[in-house]
């Protein structure tokens, strides 16, 4: 009787250790589920936060381009203008000088004549 006793412990011994093993291997499914879901929500996460990053990035590039070809284009607006402004400048003063030559040249006959009128005149 006494091994009857032994071997019924035995077996409820062996009954609740499966049933235990059995408990620990079902919740260990839903928990490793869950931990898998975790892992891959991160993973999005970080992609959609390292995709942000890269869009913002990729947009102050192409700001910083547009700036960059801006300001070479006002360069160039504003060397054009100097040009532009020296040129004209050039011009009026070129002009100015040829007009008081004009006037001076066309002054010189004017008063020879009319000091030869005075002349004849007084004579």
């Amino acid at each position: 009787m006494a091994d009857l006793a032994k071997s019924g412990a035995g077996v409820f011994v062996a009954m609740v250790s499966m049933g235990t093993n059995l408990t620990e291997k079902a919740m260990g499914i839903p928990l490793g589920m869950v931990k898998t879901v975790r892992d891959e929500v991160f993973r999005a996460t970080y992609a959609g936060v390292d995709f942000v990053e890269g869009l913002n990035q990729s947009s102050f590039k192409v700001v910083r381009d547009v700036l960059q070809r801006v300001d070479k284009l006002s360069q160039e607006a504003v060397s054009g203008l100097e040009a532009v402004t020296g040129s004209v400048t050039k011009v009026i003063r070129g002009s100015g000088d040829a007009a008081s030559e004009f006037v001076s040249q066309s002054a010189l006959p004017r008063e020879s004549t009319k000091e030869s009128a005075r002349a004849t005149a007084s004579a």
